[in-house]
């Protein structure tokens, strides 16, 4: 009997012999023989031997995905594709409840997990050859790959440039701010330029999103092996409807940042603080989005690292002087441009005081003080980022459906109710197309506003049980860290 390499010893050991299976290790679940052994005599008929509600789950999963790849410009098919959204959504539900219960059984059998990682790729798979309709950004990424594939600095000019007039093709008017510079950091522009080396079709930027997907998915499961999860919960984020739509289907590039970042959280469960470093430095430079660990890294962390991760960052911005002045003038262009959409907490402070200054200052504050409150609060950096991400959608002046992609992987560890509910109705703010289409605003209708936000402000209660929010989580005992004083468990999981 020997240990697993790199692993502790609250973790059960290893039978080289019967070969435990991962999952099965992490849930210290029984050797294999001796669980299927059990199986065999009660005549077992969980997702192990072909249970027809995972493969029915699966099926009516991707004959959604089938139907919406059809649907063509979702924007003039909104009614079609919320419907079958809708459908994909309550299956990806009914999966979590039996995951759920699946857990509780103490069981995480090999076909089920194949089963979620195929009918995930799958659902891909449908989506890739699709010309995004509901957002426009792939083909800003496209054409900053080709920009650098003439070896042309993408920070320079904007897109309307005349000196970029001989790369305009039949998509140029598809670029969305085109007066504007990239804000793109270095990373995800290295991802645009490998996207062009793959070919110049949108479908080829989209398999570089959903490769990093694999990535994201393959730390997801790192993460809940080290926390003694079952593998199975990777449906909540490989079968969740939104990440299809917005990464195979419009093929945002958040998800290279988040990939970077939950690579960074799986060496973090090891106490790999290089690898810590690496993560998160990377997944700044696809999308700044990991800054919101520094409050956390700064009380908890190895205080060096974060030192590390500052004069990295800033070495590499420090070689593309351009970006720096691009960010800073697209970013205040854009906010001008469109201060506000599909809110909830701006939106009632922006009607309650009147003044936009005010309701910008007051969410910005409060995020800061959740940001400061969480980071005292917490030692797991994971539930860190459920806490700060969710409060964010809340807070945020802007909220487009792909900017929960950064909420959606926690949903593997913690499945809180009002968060659940708003990934699965924020799709609603699509509703500002045919609006937008017509030459109107860029408002999104009230009554789909109330729509979206009801289900979230009802379960709010449920979400405050502190019993009900953590209790998919399991203690999670570690050993300690560069930054830590003592080792133990973390008190507040699990609570």
């Amino acid at each position: 009997m020997g240990k697993i390499p790199g692993m502790h010893g609250w973790q059960r050991p290893l039978d080289a012999a019967h070969g435990l299976w991962p999952w099965a290790l992490a849930q210290g679940r029984p050797e294999r023989g001796e669980a299927e052994s059990k199986d065999d005599e009660v005549g077992a008929t969980g997702p192990a031997r072909g249970d027809p509600r995972w493969i029915s789950l699966g099926m009516v999963l991707i004959a959604c995905w089938w139907q919406i790849a059809r649907l063509g410009d979702v924007r003039i098919h909104l009614k079609i594709f919320y419907g079958w959204f809708a459908m994909a959504f309550g299956g990806y539900l009914a999966m979590l409840w039996m995951i759920r219960h699946t857990e509780r059984a103490n069981r995480s059998p090999m076909a089920a997990f194949l089963m979620i990682c195929v009918v995930a790729v799958l659902a891909r798979l449908l989506m890739l050859p699709t010309t995004p309709t509901v957002s426009d950004d792939l083909y800003r990424y496209r054409w900053d790959g080709r920009v650098q594939q003439a070896g042309i600095d993408p920070y320079a000019y904007p897109p309307n440039d005349p000196a970029l007039a001989a790369l305009r093709d039949e998509s140029f008017s598809h670029i969305n701010f085109p007066h504007l510079r990239t804000v793109y950091p270095p990373l995800a522009q290295l991802m645009f330029r490998v996207g062009i080396a793959l070919g110049p079709t949108l479908t080829a930027q989209k398999i570089v999103g959903v490769g990093a997907e694999l990535l994201l998915m393959a730390a997801l499961v790192a993460v809940l092996r080290a926390r003694g999860r079952s593998p199975l919960w990777l449906a909540a984020y490989a079968w969740h409807p939104l990440p299809i739509l917005e990464v195979a289907g419009s093929g945002h590039n958040d998800v290279l940042a988040i990939a970077m970042l939950w690579i960074g959280l799986a060496a973090w469960s090891s106490r790999q603080w290089l690898g810590v470093t690496v993560g998160w430095a990377l997944s700044f430079l696809a999308k700044f989005g990991s800054l919101v660990l520094v409050p956390w890294w700064s009380w908890h962390g190895a205080r060096r690292w974060l030192l590390v991760f500052g004069l990295f960052t800033i070495g590499v911005v420090a070689l593309r002087p351009t970006m720096v002045s691009a960010v800073i003038d697209s970013m205040s262009a854009m906010q001008q441009h469109r201060a506000e959409s599909n809110s909830s907490l701006y939106s009632l402070l922006l009607i309650v005081s009147g003044s936009a200054t005010l309701a910008r200052v007051v969410c910005y504050g409060l995020l800061g003080a959740i940001m400061v409150w969480a980071a005292a609060r917490e030692l797991d950096p994971a539930q860190y980022l459920l806490i700060v991400f969710g409060a964010g959608a809340l807070l945020s002046p802007v909220l487009h459906p792909w900017y929960l992609l950064w909420l959606i992987p926690c949903f593997c560890l913690w499945q809180v109710p009002s968060l659940v509910a708003l990934s699965g109705t924020v799709v609603l703010s699509y509703t500002v197309w045919p609006g937008y289409l017509a030459h109107q605003p860029w408002v999104v209708p009230l009554w789909a506003r109330l729509l979206e936000y009801a289900p979230v402000i009802c379960l709010m209660p449920l979400t405050a049980s502190r019993r009900w929010m953590w209790r998919s989580s399991r203690p999670l005992a570690v050993p300690p860290s560069a930054g830590l004083q003592k080792e133990g468990t973390y008190s507040d999981v699990g609570r």
